[in-house]
């Protein structure tokens, strides 16, 4: 009778030792899903991995392919010059990258994006008789095309990862080269990571109907120089936090050939500075909720430049698993910036520094964009496959920004974005 209780005491001993066995692998496999939900969709700069997922190794041949239709909402009748153009730019983009292994801690990458481009876009302001702002468009529609490469290797050592890219950007009137060394290293577990790299680009412009329009130059360049440094933290099971900080100079023509601007009432080129100095300040924390299998992204932007530009980004994201492989990810993202120092929608009196630019994209105003995307994962033949699909609509106007705003510029965008992706690791 002894013995049978002993027996038992030791079943049911050995069962809750079962018991606790499963539930600490249960917690593992939790805590492994989290780390991931947190780090896997983006905590990244260029060459800045988030948290403690650097860039993982190529351990098979992967190939993606991806598609994008961006769509701009024509401008208001009200808002152009008599006759002018209302319909704007459509842009179709293809995008490749193949990645694999070439040695036990090294692998290639190669990302190629082709994307063409057609339709009419903003020229300069003009004021009506009221004195309101009327765009003035291009006559015709314009159509491009642009090419672009780029070859990265990556040496991953067992505490960190080396890269190196180089690359090249093909346009009808544009050519452009770039290169960029970036690193980063591991501590605490690889639950801290310390990031950095430089990049730079050398632009050749060169615009094809230089011979028809006097205003336009017939060859420029300019040069791009950036650099970053960053830190990533995991916060336990279920948090994350980055920060980063990114400097960019640039140097040569940095003024849009195609764009005018009216002084005096005359039409003139646009014309800025030959130097710019850039810096941003980016902060990303991550918190997984494992009660309802979902992840917050919450992101802010603070971007300042010497042409006085000062602009704020917030973005708040949902990663939302459902069953075991769909993912849903709305989003809401937020931005203002202040004007550069020589815009203005038109110019009743000459600069002393002979400064103009009429460009919407350096006026001020806000704008406010939200997104749905859907992710899934299924296997075939072998093949582990990726597909997502998202759409993205975006609002600009001088209401959404910060402060006050004396004359909305009339060529401020709204568009939408159309997007697909297939990856296949095989």
């Amino acid at each position: 009778m002894r013995g049978e209780r002993q027996s038992q005491r030791t079943r049911r001993a050995r069962l809750r030792r079962r018991v606790q066995s499963r539930r600490k692998r249960a917690r593992r496999r939790r805590a492994r899903k989290a780390l991931q939900a947190l780090t896997t969709s983006a905590l990244a700069l260029p060459g800045l991995a988030g948290g403690a997922a650097a860039q993982s190794r190529e351990e098979r041949f992967t190939s993606e392919y991806a598609y994008s239709f961006y769509s701009e909402d024509a401008l208001p009748r009200s808002k152009v010059t008599a006759g002018g153009e209302t319909d704007r730019y459509q842009i179709q983009t293809h995008q490749l990258r193949f990645a694999a292994p070439i040695a036990d801690r090294l692998d290639l990458g190669l990302d190629v994006a082709y994307e063409t481009m057609s339709g009419a876009t903003p020229w300069y302001v003009v004021p009506d008789a009221d004195g309101d702002a009327l765009q003035v468009m291009t006559g015709a529609s314009i159509e491009e095309a642009r090419t672009d490469a780029l070859l990265r290797g990556s040496y991953h050592f067992d505490s960190g990862q080396a890269s190196l890219a180089g690359g090249a950007s093909f346009e009808n009137d544009y050519l452009a080269f770039n290169g960029l060394l970036e690193g980063e290293r591991h501590f605490n577990e690889k639950n801290t990571t310390l990031s950095g790299g430089i990049g730079f680009s050398i632009d050749r412009l060169e615009p094809t109907d230089a011979d028809l329009d006097p205003l336009r130059p017939t060859k420029q360049h300019r040069q791009n120089i950036s650099a970053f440094v960053g830190i990533s933290q995991v916060m336990g099971r279920g948090a994350a936090i980055q920060s980063s900080l990114t400097y960019q100079h640039a140097r040569g023509f940095l003024s849009d050939p195609y764009k005018r601007v009216l002084v005096e009432g005359t039409p003139i080129a646009d014309s800025r500075p030959d130097a710019r100095n850039q810096l941003a300040w980016l902060t990303r924390y991550r918190q997984h909720v494992s009660p309802l299998a979902g992840t917050l992204h919450a992101d802010y932007r603070f971007y300042v430049d010497d042409w006085q530009i000062t602009s704020h980004t917030l973005e708040l994201a949902w990663y939302q698993s459902l069953w075991w492989s769909l993912r849903l990810i709305p989003s809401v993202r937020y931005y203002s910036q202040s004007q550069a120092a020589f815009y203005g929608p038109w110019f009743d009196l000459p600069r002393a520094d002979g400064l103009y630019s009429s460009d919407y994209r350096l006026s001020p105003y806000g704008a406010l964009s939200w997104r749905l995307r859907a992710e899934t994962a299924f296997s075939t033949w072998r093949i582990d496959w990726r597909a997502s699909l998202s759409w993205e609509r975006y609002l600009s106007s001088a209401d959404l920004a910060l402060g006050k705003v004396a004359i909305e510029n009339p060529g401020l965008v709204s568009f939408n974005l159309f997007s697909i992706g297939l990856t296949a690791r095989f």
